[in-house]
């Protein structure tokens, strides 16, 4: 194939996805990182790897996932150092922050928001999280990573998926780890150095997804610190997931989706003996003691019972392999479910490894 222009034109019905797609087949052989899309004087949407001729067709460059280089994309992350970006992969969106030092270290620690208030996006909950890790970034040279979990994708505060969206690593389309993997992928290819291997928190519900993640994928993780989730998966098989070992089966159907998702999880229980080698604390505050629904065999129904319960459980599963665990609990004191207090409990613990 030439090097000369390409021009197709599509008509103002086709949907963007399919116009995306063309372009990505059209320049495909080209090692280019800009493609150029503009309307011409019918309206059709158009796409080439040169500008339009005529003067009074304005075009918009646009960057293509997959023609950018390794430098281009490093770059990219240097020109976003010292402000907060809301930056896309295909399954959804997250909060980034790069501190000046980050993209010479490239430790990278992903913090995951809980529940959000009806007056509160899922996007501006993930910033308002990551904004309390900035300081923690600047002073540890670390760039704080936030997904997004929408209620659209990912039933954050609405019922998507049976068992708690997110926080069971559920999604519409996609996993919930998987969208995270989608968003670290995005900085290997950035850094072929990077193996994609990060420090990981959350609070509360956002504290259920990284407990959960971390016995799904511990060789992902480096070092944890979460703060007061209501549920763990417990290391036994009588619990089915996401509340233990245990292999579940179901239908579901998501919200305006036509067709209902066969959803088939088995876990592996390797996964909760390498989870025990990681260093974890789960952080809860001493007056966190809000009844909540009994479930038989996780422990008590407060905050701090059932995080009592999975570390000495973790431990004990440890144990049985001749493994020691170096999973802990950290009760802070006249503290409840804060999360600006026990944040901090978390950075402590994260920066002893980094």
């Amino acid at each position: 194939m030439g090097s000369q222009a390409m021009l197709f034109s599509l008509n103002k019905f086709k949907f963007h996805k399919s116009l995306l797609m063309l372009a990505l087949v059209v320049f495909a052989n080209f090692a280019v990182a800009e493609v150029y899309r503009w309307k011409d004087e019918n309206g059709n949407l158009s796409f080439s790897d040169q500008p339009p001729k005529s003067a009074s067709q304005l075009a918009e460059v646009i960057g293509i996932k997959g023609l950018l280089s390794e430098d281009q994309r490093f770059k990219a992350l240097e020109n976003e150092i010292g402000r907060v970006e809301l930056k896309n992969v295909a399954h959804g969106q997250y909060q980034q922050y790069i501190p000046e030092g980050g993209l010479k270290r490239f430790k990278i620690v992903v913090v995951n928001h809980g529940m959000f208030s009806a007056a509160e996006t899922a996007a501006e909950s993930a910033r308002n999280t990551l904004r309390r890790w900035q300081r923690f970034a600047k002073k540890n040279k670390a760039i704080i990573v936030a997904p997004v979990f929408d209620n659209a994708n990912y039933a954050v505060t609405v019922r998507g998926a049976r068992n708690g969206g997110y926080r069971g690593l559920y999604g519409r389309h996609v996993g919930a780890d998987d969208f995270l993997h989608e968003i670290l992928r995005e900085y290997q290819l950035a850094n072929r150095q990077f193996d994609g291997r990060f420090y990981l928190s959350g609070h509360s519900a956002g504290a259920q997804f990284a407990n959960r993640y971390l016995v799904r994928h511990p060789q992902r993780v480096i070092a944890a610190a979460f703060s007061a989730p209501a549920w763990f998966a417990q290391p036994s098989s009588e619990h089915q997931w996401p509340y233990g070992m245990g292999g579940r089966k179901f239908m579901v159907q998501w919200p305006r989706e036509a067709q209902k998702k066969k959803i088939d999880i088995q876990p592996n229980p390797n996964g909760w003996l390498l989870a025990t080698q990681r260093s974890v604390a789960v952080v809860v505050g001493v007056l966190d003691l809000k009844p909540m629904r009994h479930v038989q065999g996780i422990g008590g129904d407060t905050h701090v019972g059932r995080a009592k319960h999975w570390v000495k459980a973790m431990n004990k599963y440890a144990s049985q392999f001749g493994e020691n665990s170096k999973i802990k609990l950290e009760l802070v004191p006249g503290v409840g479910h804060n999360y600006g207090k026990l944040a901090g409990e978390c950075q402590v613990f994260l920066a002893n490894y980094m």
